[in-house]
């Protein structure tokens, strides 16, 4: 005759489902083992990401600044590059000066056009081709009153990226 399933005690059923104490252990083990495998490999993914997301802001500041020159041609605008100060800043304005438009970043009398963008500690840049210390100024025709500018953007692992500003055009480009 067949035994009930009720009949039986519970000691005779040894098949249990789950995972034991010392299975959930090995596998926080295995998982620390892998995360700190992981992390000192990724920051140098971190850094690239870094200075990535960093030439792209300071694009995106050169084409606000030739956008708005543009909006207005009697106003000039422009962005100035400060790499004296640490951390390194740049900063768009309007150019307000007298004369009107002169081509030169004046604290007192040009007003901010957008906030700063304040560069990571880790990421230093050079600007080079500009006729004014760190200025590049867009007339309301777009093109860029300097003889050419070279902002170079580079990171703590000696990797870098460039932003050109062609002076005929003003076209912004990224390398």
């Amino acid at each position: 005759m067949r035994a009930n399933k009720s009949d039986r005690s519970p000691t005779v059923n040894l098949n249990r489902n789950g995972f034991s104490v010392f299975e959930l252990l090995i596998v926080i083990i295995i998982i620390g083992i892998i995360i700190a495998v992981a992390i000192p490999a990724s920051k140098p993914l971190i850094e690239n990401i870094r200075l990535m997301t960093t030439a792209n802001a300071i694009k995106h500041k050169l084409y606000m600044a030739k956008t708005r020159a543009l909006g207005d041609p009697l106003i000039h605008c422009g962005v100035v590059f400060d790499t004296t100060n640490k951390p390194n800043t740049v900063q768009a304005f309007l150019d307000n000066g007298i004369p009107v438009g002169n081509n030169m970043y004046d604290p007192l009398n040009d007003h901010v056009f957008m906030a700063p963008y304040v560069l990571p500690n880790t990421i230093t840049m050079q600007v080079s081709g500009t006729v004014n210390p760190n200025v590049v100024i867009f007339r309301g025709d777009g093109s860029a009153k300097i003889p050419g500018l070279t902002l170079t953007i580079t990171n703590g692992q000696n990797k870098s990226k460039r932003i050109t500003v062609l002076p005929s055009t003003g076209r912004i480009k990224l390398y």
